[in-house]
């Protein structure tokens, strides 16, 4: 899961970034609205924080900016600003939830969760194939009841994939699901997390299959 976190305060930045990275998801920090927006313009991300007291451009324009361009993807309005019309104008314009600073980081991460699964609304938290269970609120995963050993990306690398069994996942879109802005992570990558994951799935009925020049597929087969 990728996140786009707009905020200019530095030092609140750095921690939401530490946190975020912390709970697996990916996520692209930029510290003025301009920016921000040309970084939603160019890639899909499936949350948006957004501070409202943004340089160049700021967080009731970027909503509406964001809106025009029909892009559905939630917003969660972080601000120091308690003042109840300028809540009201932020849901109007087109914010999907709304957090006071100061805020609790484990309220925040509840929050992003509830967002991506309005969005996914085949989504829960919990995600069965086969002998495969996830548990993407605790960020577990289980074969045969029994908890694997994964590291953050592996439980993200295999999480993409789950929500898109049996589709083809190309490796551009493994590598934007895993990596941050500023961290670049090659196909090479990919392709080592994709072979630690396949060890750690061997006594499982679920299997990764490379689908040769588009990427990678999620399967499940019969042990017989």
């Amino acid at each position: 899961m990728r996140i786009l976190l707009v905020e200019d305060d530095v030092v609140l930045g750095d921690a939401l970034v530490q946190s975020l990275v912390n709970a697996t998801y990916a996520v692209d920090w930029f510290r003025n609205g301009k920016e921000g927006m040309l970084a939603a313009q160019m890639q899909l991300y499936d949350l948006v924080l957004l501070d409202l007291g943004l340089p160049f451009l700021n967080g009731f324009e970027f909503i509406q900016r964001l809106r025009l361009g029909k892009q559905p993807v939630p917003v969660i309005v972080l601000t120091a600003n308690d003042n109840p019309e300028d809540i009201v104008r932020a849901f109007d314009t087109g914010a999907d939830d709304y957090l006071i600073k100061p805020f609790r980081l484990p309220e925040l991460t509840a929050r992003i969760r509830a967002q991506i699964r309005r969005v996914h609304t085949h989504f829960s938290s919990k995600i069965a194939i086969g002998e495969l269970e996830l548990d993407t609120k605790e960020r577990m995963a289980f074969v045969k009841g029994e908890k694997l050993s994964l590291s953050p990306r592996e439980f993200s690398l295999l999480e993409t994939l789950s929500i898109k069994f049996g589709k083809v996942v190309t490796k551009d879109a493994l590598i934007e699901s895993l990596c941050n802005w500023d961290q670049d992570i090659g196909t090479n990558a990919i392709e080592v997390y994709v072979h630690r994951l396949r060890k750690k799935l061997a006594d499982c009925n679920v299997t990764i299959a490379n689908i040769r020049g588009l990427g990678y597929m999620m399967e499940q087969h019969s042990h017989g």
